[in-house]
């Protein structure tokens, strides 16, 4: 074996072990929760030195961090993906652009709904991160989040972009929109674990739903147009979840 054939057999090597670690931390942090998880118990959980993993992430601040990134990865891949459905599908029903950007903004919330059934581990331990007052994550490594978490919200913030650009919503801060969007999203949809309580009162499903509808009405959109874009989502949902895996 030669040097370059070396050096990219221990460059997989490296890069599987890394995506082993990542996949058992998010195993312990959706079963047990963000305490559960420490590094001596990842190096339990696929049965290495402690050390091993401290080779890989120097702290469990770069591991939560890079445990965010992959999450956000996943799930806008596969919010490409239902970009890219909505267009062949939708894009070309609508009567004009307000109608579209409109339904496409509709659309990005109900993806985000939808990655709780697709990708429970990634939804879910982003939702915790969203609501983690302990500062987990240190202030250096937070760079490694931001370009993945940017490049997700800014899918929204064009769609919102678009909707005011074509009168169906008023003018307004796009990026301010789209953090309360999201923070909203999130806050309501973690009532599915007070559902048993009352199932219809706290279906978060539900009154993401109507947090949508009430936020655009809000921002300048009228209602006939609002429902109008809920049924062309509707419609696109009877072939399967918006939030979708690769092949």
């Amino acid at each position: 074996m030669n040097v370059v054939q070396e050096l990219g057999r221990r460059e997989r090597h490296r890069l599987e072990r890394h995506g082993e670690f990542l996949r058992a931390a998010m195993r312990i942090v959706f079963a047990e929760g963000l305490d559960a998880l420490t590094m001596q118990r990842l190096a339990d959980e696929v049965d290495c030195s402690v050390g091993s993993v401290y080779t890989y992430f120097p702290s469990k601040s770069a591991l939560v961090a890079e445990l965010q990134r992959a999450a956000i990865e996943v799930l806008d891949d596969s919010c490409a993906r239902f970009e890219d459905r909505f267009a062949r599908e939708l894009g070309n029903r609508a009567r004009d652009a307000g109608a579209r950007s409109l339904a496409l903004v509709v659309g990005y919330a109900r993806f985000w709904a939808d990655t709780f059934e697709t990708f429970p581990e990634e939804a879910r331990l982003l939702q915790r991160l969203m609501s983690d007052t302990s500062s987990t994550i240190a202030d250096e490594d937070v760079s490694r989040i931001l370009p993945a978490a940017l490049r997700l919200l800014d899918r929204l913030r064009r769609a919102l972009d678009g909707a005011a650009g074509s009168g169906a919503l008023e003018e307004g801060d796009s990026l301010r929109r789209t953090v309360t969007l999201a923070a909203s999203l999130n806050g309501v949809l973690q009532l599915d674990h007070v559902a048993r309580v009352d199932p219809e009162l706290f279906d978060g499903r539900r009154l993401a739903a109507s947090l949508v509808e009430d936020l655009l009405r809000g921002w300048g959109a009228d209602a006939p147009a609002i429902a109008a874009a809920s049924r062309r989502v509707a419609t696109l949902t009877e072939s399967g979840p918006l939030a979708s895996k690769g092949e």
